[in-house]
């Protein structure tokens, strides 16, 4: 036998490496992680469900839940994710604002885009909530979605 067939051979006798999760399951549980935490209170610098915690320890939170991670600040996870066309949307994508400096690209706040127009996020005054894109409030403070790097 020669060198290539028995390569070839002993790698076909190997077990199968484990599939990797499909891109749209890692979706589906950024999207339903989001609703676990519906109602938790906010707290600037927070990292816990049980005290509280901020909008970027929330996304932090959600998406290690499912099995991703991302950077601890809001401007720091703008800076890491993919921008997106408006078109190219998903439910798990991240959504960007610029809360204290309206109209700007100076990120400050960040959410997870839920689908249908919506997003949750960990605001100031509502805790972890669900809100339209589409509120004159938030749509006016808009900066960008974007995707994490592996979708």
């Amino acid at each position: 036998m020669n060198r290539l067939a028995a390569v070839l051979l002993a790698a076909a006798l190997l077990p199968a490496p484990a599939a990797a999760r499909p891109i749209a399951q890692a979706r589906g549980e950024i999207v339903d992680a989001t609703m676990v935490y519906l109602n938790t209170p906010y707290l600037w610098g927070g990292m816990h469900p049980g005290t509280g915690m901020d909008c970027s320890a929330f996304v932090k939170l959600v998406y290690g839940r499912a099995g991703l991670e991302l950077p601890r600040v809001s401007r720091d996870q703008f800076r890491s994710a993919l921008r997106l066309p408006p078109s190219g949307v998903l439910p798990g994508d991240l959504i960007f604002f610029a809360m204290k400096n309206p109209g700007t690209a100076q990120v400050d706040h960040v959410g997870i885009y839920v689908g249908k127009g919506f997003f949750v996020h960990a605001s100031f005054t509502n805790g972890v909530h669900i809100d339209s894109v589409q509120n004159p409030y938030y749509y006016s403070r808009l900066v960008s979605v974007r995707k994490y790097r592996g979708f």
